[in-house]
Parts: C-alpha cells; sequence; structure tokens
C-alpha cells in the first residue's frame, strides 16, 4: 500500500485505510514498548490504543514521517510514564495481602502461564527486557530491532541471548519453588505444571534440559 511516507501524507489527507494499514505495521512496536514500560499485558493493550488515538490527532506534527517508528515509541514511552505516576503507591497491607494471594496461587493448578512468565521478566535486566518484548511480542526480525532501538544487530542479539538466558533461570527458579521437592518434610504441594504427564519435579529438569 506504498511507503510509510506515502501511507502518513495519506492519512493527513483524512485516509482512513492508510492510517489502519500504519496502525497493522507498528502496532507490535507500540505493544512492546508498552509492555516494556508496564509490564502488565492489559494495561499494554489500553496503552497501545491511546498511544494511536494520540498519533491520529498529532499526525501533522510529525516533521520526518520516515522516523515514524521512533516517534510512536515517544509517544508511547510517554504515555507509559504517565499512566505509571497514576498508579497509587500500594500500602503495606495491600502489599502483604498480595503477597499471599500470590503465594496461594502459586501453588494452585489453574495458575496461568502468562503470571509466570510476566513474573519472569520482572526479573530480566531492562535493557534485555526491550528486545526479548520487540522480538517475541513484536514480532520484529534482528535488523528490525536494531533500526528501532538504534544499536548494532550484534548487540541486539547479545541481549536477546542474554536475556533469554535471564528468562530461562527464571523461570526455572520459579518452577522449582512450585514443586514439592523444594518443601520436603510431609507437606504436600503439588506441581503447577504436574499437568505434564510427569514426576513433580521432571518440569524443573526439563527446563534444565536433563
Amino acid at each position: 500500500m506504498g511507503t510509510v511516507d506515502q501511507l502518513v501524507q495519506q492519512a493527513r489527507d483524512g485516509s482512513r485505510e492508510a492510517f489502519a494499514e500504519l496502525v497493522r505495521r507498528h502496532r507490535g512496536l507500540v505493544f512492546a514498548t508498552c509492555f516494556q514500560r508496564t509490564g502488565n499485558l492489559d494495561d499494554s493493550e489500553d496503552l497501545t490504543q491511546e498511544v494511536f488515538v494520540e498519533a491520529h490527532r498529532s499526525l501533522a506534527s510529525l516533521r520526518e514521517p520516515e522516523k515514524l517508528a521512533a516517534w510512536l515509541r515517544g509517544i508511547a514511552e510517554n504515555l507509559c510514564r504517565m499512566h505509571l505516576r497514576r498508579q497509587p503507591p500500594p500500602s503495606v497491607a495491600e502489599e502483604a495481602a498480595e503477597a499471599q494471594a500470590d503465594a496461594q496461587a502459586s501453588v494452585a493448578k489453574s495458575v496461568e502461564l502468562q503470571m509466570l512468565v510476566q513474573q519472569a521478566l520482572d526479573g530480566v535486566s531492562a535493557k534485555s527486557r526491550e528486545v526479548l518484548s520487540l522480538k517475541y511480542v513484536g514480532g520484529y526480525s534482528y535488523a528490525e530491532i536494531a533500526a528501532l532501538c538504534e544499536l548494532p544487530e550484534k548487540t541486539v542479539r547479545s541481549r536477546l541471548h542474554e536475556g533469554r538466558e535471564q528468562l530461562k533461570s527464571q523461570l526455572l527458579r520459579i518452577v522449582a519453588e512450585l514443586c514439592e521437592c523444594r518443601h520436603g518434610g510431609d507437606e504436600t504441594v503439588h506441581c503447577v505444571l504436574d499437568r505434564c504427564g510427569g514426576e513433580p519435579c521432571a518440569c524443573v529438569d526439563r527446563l534444565r534440559g536433563e
């Protein structure tokens, strides 16, 4: 449907189809940016919508259409900062209640994979979390991530490798904590991944590659 420059101009002229195509091409980038900043899938979805509403409203102010991706990232980061500032700091009682709820949920068979992955991502360094989000949430190639982050492709690959190792380590720790082998004694705590059909600790061995 044309280059980004052409689509921006058409969208400025009122073409809904052109703007929809811009959204289609850049939605993954915006969502990944929001997720990297907030660590919350639902908030990221809402913020992604806000970003494109703001982008449509401000499209006339974009001086360099070829830098649309960087412009959208800037809007996303600004909206995320505003969103995070609006969040009230949790009280000590609320934190304790949340910790208790998390502990109870951690040993339930119905714990969702999303919760585990999100918890694991919190333990990944910010620089690696950004490229992980762009790669696996946004679906961008190494070259595209390098261009978007203004990094050498070699650095992108290095950060992805580092991030995957950190993520694996975090997931291994989380799953191990959920396994009954870590509790000992007569206490019975079912493995959150025992639906795989193996022994309670088999999931840990599988993550270790044993």
